[in-house]
């Protein structure tokens, strides 16, 4: 075998595991209990992960949807249109969101879950490339601990059913790093150019998915055939324009469409400034912590290291410097957005493979201290259950446990998915709803800038800026408005799409209450000058009716 590592098959194999039947039942049993794991809860709604991103693609899908429904309301039809309207231009097709409209005219109504259980299904399939690519550079054992690990990662669970393009571009970047290893293993131009086209998907659904693809490519190029031969050659030429081609065509289409926009994305993900601070390596850092856990994260080092020269070298190493060169590229978002490593995740666990293998054959050698280590466990915990005010200590130790789940890889999320039925979130804003009217004009200073509320409330409005927004615009080397550029007596400034414009609304929503107090000259201007219509502990509203009427 090509791995360091002293015995890399199971002791208790001896042939057992070579079986074909026993791999597929194995794989088979995986799946099925992975996706048994994310049918829980799946018709919650959408606030366990990433809110602000499921909520903008439920907005497109729910103004698509009502679009052909005339037996609804007028005002349901508006308030959904707006609403798509005001999501903005995304950075990539709308599969998903397509796809899920689909679904709610065949099954007859609105229902969040069909996406979430798309992107489920995803995930898996991706989980089968990774297996069979796992098989052909390591062992079969090691296949079967790599899909577990990214089957079964609880970032993984948790990211894996939202509502937005990422399980789907894994999916497809699985599928793709499969085509390639196919391709170098007995290259043809069939091969080729069907490792070409599958990358193409992956990159139209989310381009960044292209600094691992090529990573993959290149990598393996220049371990068959040497830097040289293998950066000029025409099957590199092939293989760069048909992957890349239908990618540039949207994007410059964009471009062409809704320049400002784009450019504005642009600009917030490329910062090279940012290489130069200490922070943004510690957040990065932090970031795979949240993601991958900083154990499995070292033990796919070890795999990475220890492996010896060769073809899995190559394909790790590829990964790996794709990974690295896509993180100083998106240099805004790889140390402030945990699903930004989504695809990370199947190459540590491709990385990990070996590892894990070592670790089990270890443990099988020395089962009586491993039973030991358990019990012990086991009893620990029995005390602390027993003994100990858990709440309290949860409370007391929230740091320490916070650092421990980072080493560990339980994303702080998870409880969310766990617990939480956030039934409390969808009744207040469809309390909100009601006592404005279902208003299509309004500020919101509230979680997830407004799109919660808006879609559960079916209200719209825009966002008013917080103090991370005023942050990342310093950070961008932006001037933030000053004060008397953002309040005036006949209408407020926001910042939409890019651009500032005058907006006069209806209603001032508030549920951000520690954003509140933070803007102590927005609480001053909004006392000083408006009505309070409803208050609770949740929720604050002023009528701003007065303004508009002003400048009717």
């Amino acid at each position: 075998m090509i791995h360091e590592f002293p015995s890399e098959t199971l002791h208790v194999r001896q042939g057992f595991f070579k079986k074909a039947i026993i791999q597929r039942v194995c794989v088979f049993v995986l799946i099925i209990s992975a996706f048994a794991v994310r049918l829980y809860h799946i018709d919650r709604p959408p606030f366990d992960f990433a809110a602000l991103r499921q909520y903008q693609s439920a907005h497109i899908a729910r103004g698509n949807y009502f679009e052909s429904l005339r037996s609804l309301p007028e005002w349901r039809r508006n308030v959904a249109e707006l609403n798509m309207k005001r999501m903005g231009l995304l950075l990539e097709p709308r599969i998903l969101e397509n796809l899920t409209v689909s679904g709610y005219r065949i099954l007859g109504g609105e229902h969040l879950w069909i996406p979430r259980v798309l992107s489920s299904l995803f995930w898996l399939i991706g989980g089968i490339f990774l297996y069979v690519t796992a098989q052909k550079i390591a062992s079969s054992e090691a296949a079967l601990f790599s899909t577990a690990f990214y089957l079964f990662l609880p970032f993984s669970i948790l990211a894996s059913r939202s509502f937005q393009p990422d399980p789907l571009m894994v999916m497809f970047l699985l599928f793709s790093i499969f085509m390639i290893v196919n391709f170098y293993k007995r290259p043809s131009s069939l091969k080729l150019i069907s490792a070409a086209i599958v990358s193409a998907l992956a990159m139209l659904v989310k381009p960044y998915s292209l600094f691992f693809i090529f990573g993959t490519f290149v990598s393996l190029g220049i371990y068959k055939h040497g830097v040289r031969k293998a950066l000029f050659s025409i099957q590199m030429l092939i293989y760069f324009m048909v992957s890349i081609t239908p990618t540039c065509i949207y994007y410059v289409y964009g471009i062409l469409t809704n320049v400002g926009y784009l450019n504005e994305l642009a600009q917030g993900s490329f910062l090279p400034h940012l290489i130069l601070r200490s922070y943004f390596w510690k957040e990065w850092f932090v970031r795979i912590g949240n993601v991958i856990g900083y154990i499995p994260f070292a033990g796919a080092l070890i795999g990475l290291f220890t492996i010896k020269q060769g073809f899995s070298k190559a394909l790790l190493s590829g990964l790996w410097i794709g990974y690295i060169i896509f993180g100083l590229f998106f240099t805004m978002h790889i140390h402030t957005h945990n699903y930004y490593h989504l695809p990370f995740i199947p190459v540590i666990a491709l990385s990990l493979g070996p590892v894990g293998v070592w670790i089990v054959n270890f443990l099988y050698r020395h089962w009586k201290i491993a039973i030991l280590s358990v019990l012990a466990l086991a009893g620990v915990a029995g005390v602390m259950v027993t003994q100990v005010d858990l709440e309290k200590f949860v409370s007391k130790n929230k740091n320490n446990l916070k650092t421990v789940a980072n080493f560990i890889g339980i994303n702080r999320d998870f409880k969310k998915f766990i617990t939480d039925d956030f039934e409390s979130e969808v009744q207040m804003a469809k309390e909100i709803g009601e006592i404005v009217g279902h208003s299509t004009n309004t500020v919101l200073l509230t979680p997830y800038f407004g799109r919660t509320i808006a879609y559960n409330g079916e209200l719209s409005g825009l966002p008013w800026p917080k103090q991370s927004s005023l942050r990342e615009r310093r950070e961008r080397g932006l001037r933030p408005l000053g004060k008397d550029e953002l309040f005036n007596p006949g209408y407020l400034t926001i910042r939409t799409h890019g651009n500032y414009i005058k907006y006069t609304p209806d209603f001032f929503i508030v549920t951000d209450f520690n954003e509140f107090e933070a803007q102590k000259d927005l609480k001053d201007f909004l006392n000083t000058n408006f009505p309070v219509i409803a208050q609770s502990k949740d929720y604050l509203i002023y009528d701003l009716r007065m303004m508009s009427e002003t400048n009717r």
